[in-house]
């Protein structure tokens, strides 16, 4: 039982980490202004789509989709009514602020909270 509960808690560690890593990615980009372009995050249930642009296309080639974790999934997005946190060029900050919180599938009560500021640092 101990290992099956570290593997848990290692799988929502690996998602919490993939899911601030997409944000810090995308807000480096944007202030770096690779392709003269804002970067923003997409979320859904199981996966994450990095996108360029101040609107999130489904069926742009630039897109980079990253899978969560099996086994992990995005219990609730409070963006402010967004699935989305798109930064700002020059600054990295975002009005898309709020929280997205992960769970494990297995056992809904394993969760972990990732907060997005205005700043644009999430954590």
């Amino acid at each position: 039982i101990a290992f099956i509960n570290f593997r848990q808690g290692s799988l929502l560690t690996e998602a919490r980490t993939k899911v601030l890593s997409e944000l810090t990615l995308a807000r480096s980009q944007t202030l770096a202004s690779e392709g003269q372009s804002s970067w923003g995050v997409h979320f859904e249930t199981s996966r994450l789509v990095r996108f360029k642009g101040q609107v999130y296309s489904a069926t742009d080639s630039s897109n980079q989709e990253n899978p969560l974790p099996a086994g992990t999934q995005i219990r609730s997005i409070s963006l402010g009514g967004s699935s989305e946190v798109i930064f700002e060029r020059l600054t990295g900050r975002t009005a898309n602020t709020g929280t997205v919180i992960l769970e494990l599938i297995s056992d809904p009560l394993s969760s972990t909270t990732i907060r997005i500021y205005g700043s644009g640092i999430a954590e």
